[in-house]
């Protein structure tokens, strides 16, 4: 939690330091989610598979100078995997599960951004940032199929998301960006977001994954480069 929080109190006293406003508004992605995945002590197989994930929130664009940037937002995620793990002693003593994660997160992500050319006109975008995460929501689709000397057991669940029991409830990422941002404020940008935390619960070992494609739009004084003569050299006539 301590980066983050390193992060936004630098971009708070950039912003307390600087006359230039920001840039804000906001920004809608979708993608896929994942995850690193261990499954508890006793199993000893397990597969992970990819479901569809998204996020939509709003952002700040704090320029710190003509190229460096620095952003935070907030916003609502949808992560999670698709995930199966089993052990099998003979034919008579083994399990398997099958179970899919839909986890809702409220994030605060924050970037340092370096941008191509001058605001106001068409350039390129990349960066890197961590995004703080803590759960909100979700379920937590269970099958489970058990074999124990001959008898079989098979039940279904859809339970809801419990913090610190189905998984960890806070989790911290890093962040990969790279995109394009018109000169009217409309960008586009890739992103990639692997968990740095462990928020499996007990032996179990979880770090969630997540890539994707957004677009956003930022409002604000800055967005037109005739409005920038303090942050960018003028055009010579």
């Amino acid at each position: 939690m301590r980066l983050p929080l390193l992060l936004l109190a630098i971009f708070l006293s950039a912003f307390s330091a600087t006359y230039a406003q920001p840039g804000f508004g906001p920004e809608i992605g979708v993608g896929m989610s994942s995850m690193h995945f261990a499954p508890p002590l006793g199993f000893t197989a397990a597969d992970v598979a990819t479901m569809a994930s998204g996020k939509v929130g709003v952002l700040v664009d704090l320029p710190l100078n003509k190229h460096l940037y620095f952003q935070a937002g907030l916003s609502v995620s949808s992560k999670g995997a698709v995930r199966s793990f089993s052990y099998y002693t003979n034919d008579s003593f083994n399990e398997s599960v099958n179970q899919t994660l839909h986890i809702y997160y409220a994030d605060l992500p924050v970037n340092l951004l370096f941008k191509s050319g001058h605001q106001g006109r068409g350039r390129f975008v990349g960066g890197l940032g961590a995004t703080a995460s803590y759960i909100i929501g979700g379920k937590n689709k269970l099958h489970d199929s058990f074999d124990s000397s001959g008898i079989k057991t098979v039940t279904d669940d859809n339970l809801n998301i419990i913090r610190c029991q189905t998984i960890k409830g806070f989790d911290i990422g890093l962040n990969l960006t790279a995109g394009y941002e018109l000169p009217t404020g409309l960008f586009f940008r890739a992103y990639y977001t692997v968990g740095v935390s462990d928020i499996g619960p007990g032996t179990e070992v979880d770090k969630n994954r997540m890539w994707g494609i957004s677009a956003g739009y930022l409002f604000g004084k800055g967005r037109n480069v005739n409005k920038e003569n303090d942050l960018i050299d003028k055009t010579p006539e």
